[in-house]
């Protein structure tokens, strides 16, 4: 299946509020990505997405021709924003001095970005659906998902190996992933500390702490040649 390229999608749609919530593209998006966080991908009905919408089936199918699209566009519209983040956030990441500087940089770089997008109504229901996916078993819903991931946190794996050279790429990469699974599960465990500003900032906080000594209990030291 080839990999779908994420573009920029605004969290809050452009038109005014009142009129996106008229748009019933807007909204099938909206109403699903509750749908696909409360019964996963499998277990999401598109009739009982579309009763909510007020639209019928024929609707829904123009503008997503399949369960599979619908799911897509979810990502793409929380997902998107995230990964565009991240990758302009690299470039100043990687130009930071100092080994350990720039590693902190590059987690804060990774991290914030999911946990401001989870801060939204939409996007929480996207941070359950990636909560989720972490433990289950594998499935459609994971290929999508790794498939709309993985290009961008090759850039970070990159980026992490020159920072730990003697380190095999896939252990950087499992260090990578254990994180993940730790800011997966972060918005879930702590929805109170979304709310605010302050509270969002101290659990990215605690996501960079636990992050950063697990990987340098994999990894050792970051360093600099």
């Amino acid at each position: 299946m080839a990999t779908r390229r994420l573009t920029r999608v605004d969290l809050d749609p452009p038109a005014p509020a009142e009129a996106a919530k008229a748009d019933p593209k807007v909204r099938l998006v909206e109403v699903a990505a509750r749908h696909f966080a409360e019964a996963g991908f499998e277990g999401a009905s598109q009739r009982a997405i579309q009763r909510e919408v007020g639209v019928n089936p024929a609707t829904a199918h123009y503008y997503f021709g399949s369960k599979e699209a619908l799911y897509r566009a979810v990502l793409e519209r929380y997902l998107g924003n995230i990964q565009a983040e991240r990758i302009a956030a690299l470039p100043r990441a990687n130009a930071t001095a100092g080994a350990s500087t720039r590693f902190h940089a590059l987690l804060v770089a990774y991290l914030t970005p999911h946990i401001h997008t989870a801060a939204t109504e939409g996007g929480y229901n996207y941070a359950r659906i990636l909560a989720a996916i972490q433990f289950t078993s594998p499935g459609p819903a994971t290929t999508i998902i790794n498939e709309a991931v993985n290009p961008v946190r090759e850039m970070y794996v990159d980026a992490l190996k020159a920072l730990f050279p003697k380190t095999p790429r896939a252990r950087i990469y499992t260090a990578l992933h254990m994180t993940v699974m730790l800011m997966a599960m972060a918005p879930i465990r702590a929805r109170d500390q979304l709310k605010d500003a302050k509270g969002r900032k101290a659990l990215i906080e605690e996501l960079i702490t636990y992050s950063e000594a697990g990987f340098r209990a994999m990894c050792g030291e970051p360093t600099l040649k």
